[in-house]
């Protein structure tokens, strides 16, 4: 068993399913100043974002997980999609098993014809 040798540690495919900035997985920011940490840590107080900031002044800065979490707050807006168009030779949705024309197009047609 894999599990039961770390009981307290996640396994890699546990860690992918967790969300980012949640208490199970927190992010984890490396900076250079105490006034970018306090400034970090606001930002995600306001979103209810958990980090792990670590102010390192020798160290390069590393914001990589700040980054993937203000990519993912960012989405575009999804358009509404359309029905899919039924011509005469598809089958009816009504699930007869015949063509439409022949089975609920026949309702659609003009009655002169």
């Amino acid at each position: 068993m894999a599990g039961s040798e770390n009981p307290g540690r996640l396994e890699a495919c546990e860690v992918r399913r967790v969300k980012l900035g949640s208490h199970k997985r927190p992010a984890v920011v490396r900076v250079r100043s105490t006034e970018e940490a306090e400034e970090i840590v606001g930002l995600a107080q306001e979103r209810g974002w958990k980090v792990i900031v670590g102010v390192e002044p020798d160290q390069i800065e590393d914001l990589s997980d700040l980054r993937k979490l203000m990519r993912t707050e960012v989405k575009p807006e999804v358009k509404p999609r359309l029905p899919p168009t039924i011509s005469g030779n598809d089958y009816c949705p009504c699930r007869s098993g015949k063509k439409f024309k022949k089975c609920c197009g026949t309702a659609t047609a003009s009655p002169g014809a």
